[in-house]
């Protein structure tokens, strides 16, 4: 859900609630039943913190930072592709919330209804916006020299140009339609055998141009997705190994953010599909990443950590309204420096102005429940 660095143009509720599995229930599944659908406050600790890394991707020009020197390269490489937080939560919570109740029919309306409903309503205004006053070239025009309104709607529809993060659910909707095949490979045993030589396809196909290739996105994250698949069903193998190699798994993270941060640049190195270039370090920096955040959450699933429990709850909805805010910034006002903070920002800066954001985006989303009640679900997710 996050751009590079160079400027483009719940089993409970909370458990459920995210772009990668959708609200079916209110009530939390008791931690009474059997293990493999207990509720489990490291997961939806770890859906709070990522959604924090999502917006924060999307920040960072506000925030005034330029990604000039080899710090700010490795502190932004680290920053940068929370989405694979996200992806390999979804892949681990299909696992752990619907293998034992799969009803394949009823799991794509919820996403249609819940996901893909909200992202047309949230969308349309911007699609009006693009094909009326818009951008000068207007990114349609730009980016896919596109000029037939109706071509140009369907193009921000498929694609999900229309404001930052959205490229991620037209992805997400084919990462859904895949969930028979995903189950197959669950009870047959064979996720991982899957996941590995996908995730050494998806580090040399890259991210799109852009974000604008949902087939390329949907090739990068799948294994990543099927990985939290594999780590849902092996809880007893993956929490105790995690738990004695997290240390060197850090180390090695951040060593791939230093290699790419000297030799590759910042950020996700988007490019077309096959085109040949360097490896993506940062995928399997993010994997690491992911498992190391994952050990460290395990070690307190004991406690319900309050901040990020509302975080987590209310993280679909903080998704699809953050782009609200932070887009306009740079696409109407041609700046995204309304600020003043240009050449003095940096990650802390950036920390500050996400918070900020991610504030502003919990209360509206509290406000439209309160006014929406229930339908608020069909608007905002959640």
């Amino acid at each position: 859900m996050d751009d590079k660095a160079k400027p483009t143009p719940q089993e409970s509720r909370t458990h459920e609630n995210s772009p990668g599995t959708a609200v079916e229930a209110k009530t939390q599944v008791s931690t009474q039943t059997k293990k493999s659908t207990s509720f489990l406050n490291s997961i939806n600790h770890f859906r709070g913190i990522a959604i924090i890394f999502i917006v924060m991707a999307h920040c960072y020009r506000p925030a005034g930072w330029q990604i000039e020197t080899f710090a700010d390269k490795a502190w932004f490489n680290l920053m940068m592709n929370g989405t694979v937080f996200f992806v390999f939560i979804s892949g681990f919570l299909f696992h752990h919330v619907f293998y034992h109740r799969w009803d394949y029919k009823k799991y794509m309306k919820s996403k249609t209804k819940f996901v893909f409903l909200p992202y047309l309503l949230l969308s349309l205004p911007w699609i009006v916006w693009h094909l009326t006053v818009g951008t000068d070239p207007m990114m349609h025009k730009e980016l896919a020299d596109i000029t037939m309104p109706a071509e140009a709607a369907g193009w921000y529809v498929i694609t999900g140009r229309t404001l930052t993060a959205y490229w991620y659910i037209p992805m997400g909707m084919m990462l859904f339609a895949l969930s028979p095949w995903v189950m197959y490979l669950i009870k047959k045993q064979q996720v991982l055998y899957y996941a590995i030589p996908l995730l050494l396809i998806a580090i040399m196909v890259h991210r799109p141009i852009s974000n604008l290739n949902a087939i390329q996105s949907l090739v990068y994250f799948l294994p990543v997705y099927l990985l939290g698949v594999w780590g849902s069903a092996h809880r007893d193998k993956l929490f105790p190994f995690i738990d004695k190699y997290w240390l060197p798994m850090l180390l090695t993270g951040i060593a791939l953010a230093l290699i790419q941060a000297q030799y590759f640049g910042a950020g996700t190195l988007n490019k077309a599909p096959f085109e040949m270039t360097v490896p993506d370090l940062m995928l399997p920096q993010k994997i690491l990443l992911t498992l190391v955040i994952l050990a460290i959450l395990n070690k307190f699933e004991h406690i319900s950590i309050a901040p990020l429990q509302k975080l987590a709850e209310v993280s679909f909805a903080i998704y699809f309204i953050h782009p609200w805010i932070t887009t306009p910034w740079w696409m109407i006002y041609d700046s995204p420096d309304l600020l003043n903070l240009a050449g003095q920002g940096n990650i802390f800066t950036t920390l500050i102005v996400t918070l900020v954001i991610v504030a502003i985006s919990y209360i509206i989303a509290i406000v439209i429940k309160k006014l929406l009640s229930k339908r608020s679900r069909y608007l905002i997710g959640w």
